[in-house]
């Protein structure tokens, strides 16, 4: 599922509480997995080792996210901690807080010894591609750990102060370990959406709401500028417009904070929230991730997101086609910038200069170079405010319209309406006309073209194909590829390109019109506009040679 809905990493907790979901040498198997702790899955299965070899097999990243410091999720649990169990061996490192829940007191050192051992022990046998925390620091102000300052605090003027640096230490710790264990892993930290409130500090965000830095005791910012994790996934679960805690005030402030860093941003997003019942509610239907998700595209200190939690999407079917949707333009990018690094025929010829973009939002963009030497050629347009939206999904009818531009098809008079659903009208009107009059393009079912669809990445290679094949200057290049060019059944998705689509998708690759992204095509995938520019460059050039 998370590939079809186009995700490229899973963050799969392996310890809730002081548990694990594989065989560990420091904590016991975790009830959660097989109902009850300390009992192992049949015939020695190891879940983290499986879904990390499914997730690889698929491109996806697996990140392992561990909770550091909770002992039991619920006050009935602490009675039924396994014999062996660490909090049992060390129940001085412990504290039953008001809540009614184990916790590891962070003040000990013990306790962060143990922490960073269980993290070594994962990224010692696994070939995860990340460690990953949450929010769950100090429980509350009220924490038991009095005795604990006195003991360790005293270089500290106050408790407060002590607490978010034995937090810290953990974090140091846990980056400690994975930067030393020779693999490329990545290691980050998933906070409450709020630092500090602008009430509390002048540093902090224009809300009203719960505080990392004075009720959790974690200086999640100050990690950031003092660059001790790699990401930071701050969870911004409210909605755009959100008085006390608003959506686009703060994932400006995380923008602030970590530009000119080394820590990389991915907001974390309540897919959760999504399909409220009630159409007074942001979060009826799926609207309200929309506009957030697009609201991160427009910002460059903004490098992914986060979506809390899975079952959310085997709950919404309707949050699941707009993850399909979404994803897939921002999939297609990169599936295209991956194209831009390896073609090294056509990547060359490329004219333009990133210093002189002609639009406004492409500035450093993979595809800017693509998208300048088109638009110098008239071939690609951008909106009336000076963007070119390059990573938003191309319509059907806009790919014509760059095709046609592009050989030079020339607008016809002819009657539009030999398209079922195109009106006379429409600003596409002349050049389906046109296109459809020169076999560059048919019709789908009924004599539909749906102009205002997303373009899927197979019927992009099979207009383009058949726009090549009947232009003379590519006739020569198509009558010379075999059958067998391309070698498509390299790709492993191959399977899912529809028999229309498959000669086409081949010969492409014979040309180097797309080379594929890790052995995928991801034929489903819809299109972007930075996409078409570069394919649409790239047989351009194939003109001109």
């Amino acid at each position: 599922n998370a590939e079809a809905m186009g995700f490229n990493a899973v963050f799969f907790q392996v310890r809730p509480a002081s548990d694990a979901f594989y065989p560990s040498k420091i904590f016991p198997w975790s009830g959660y997995l097989t109902g009850t702790q300390g009992i192992a899955p049949a015939n020695g299965f190891d879940p983290l080792a499986f879904i990390t070899g499914e997730a690889h097999k698929r491109g996806i990243e697996l990140h392992a996210w561990i909770n550091p410091y909770r002992i039991t999720a619920s006050a009935n649990e602490n009675a039924v901690l396994t014999p062996g169990h660490p909090a049992r061996l060390h129940s001085a490192w412990t504290v039953t807080h008001s809540d009614g829940k184990m916790y590891w007191n962070p003040g000990e050192p013990g306790v962060r010894q143990l922490i960073a051992d269980g993290v070594r022990e994962i990224v010692d046998n696994y070939d995860v591609d990340g460690i990953h925390i949450d929010d769950y620091f100090y429980p509350g102000t009220d924490f038991a750990d009095s005795e604990s300052y006195s003991a360790y605090g005293a270089d500290y003027p106050s408790v407060e102060e002590w607490r978010r640096a034995n937090t810290e230490a953990t974090v140091r710790d846990i980056r400690d370990v994975v930067k030393n264990c020779g693999k490329d892993i990545s290691f980050g930290v998933s906070p409450v959406g709020i630092w500090a409130n602008k009430s509390s500090s002048p540093l902090g965000s224009d809300t009203k709401g719960n505080e990392a830095y004075t009720q959790k005791f974690a200086d999640t910012r100050g990690w950031v500028k003092r660059e001790i994790i790699d990401y930071i996934a701050p969870q911004i679960y409210w909605n755009i417009g959100f008085a006390a805690a608003e959506y686009i005030t703060l994932a400006d402030w995380w923008a602030d904070v970590t530009r000119d860093t080394g820590v990389k941003l991915y907001i974390g997003q309540a897919a959760y929230r999504s399909g409220n019942s009630d159409s007074a509610s942001p979060w009826h239907g799926v609207s309200e991730i929309r506009r957030q998700m697009e609201y991160n595209r427009g910002r460059d200190e903004v490098d992914g997101y986060i979506m809390y939690s899975y079952a959310s999407f085997m709950d919404n079917p309707e949050l699941y086609r707009l993850m399909q949707e979404m994803n897939a333009a921002g999939n297609a990018a990169e599936t295209e910038q991956d194209d831009a690094r390896t073609d090294e025929t056509h990547a060359g010829n490329i004219s333009g200069d990133g210093a002189n973009s002609l639009f406004t939002d492409i500035s450093g963009h993979w595809a800017e170079a693509y998208i300048n030497a088109l638009a110098e050629q008239g071939i690609v347009k951008g909106n009336d405010d000076g963007r070119f939206a390059p990573d938003t999904q191309i319509k059907r009818a806009d790919f014509v319209l760059m095709l046609t531009r592009m050989l030079g098809v020339e607008s016809s008079n002819a009657d539009p309406a030999n398209f079922a659903d195109v009106k006379a009208d429409s600003y596409y009107a002349g050049a389906l006309a046109a296109a459809r009059e020169a076999e560059l393009v048919n019709g789908v079912g009924d004599n539909m073209f749906f102009p205002e669809s997303p373009l899927s990445r197979q019927d992009m290679f099979t207009m383009t194909w058949r726009a090549m094949t009947r232009q003379e200057i590519f006739a020569g290049v198509a009558s010379s590829l075999g059958s067998g060019a391309g070698e498509l059944d390299a790709f492993s998705d191959s399977g899912q390109i529809a028999a229309y689509a498959r000669e086409p998708i081949n010969a492409l690759i014979a040309l180097k019109i797309t080379n594929g992204d890790n052995g995928l095509l991801k034929p489903m995938n819809n299109a972007s506009r930075a996409e078409i520019a570069a394919i649409i460059y790239r047989i351009s050039r194939i003109g001109q040679e």
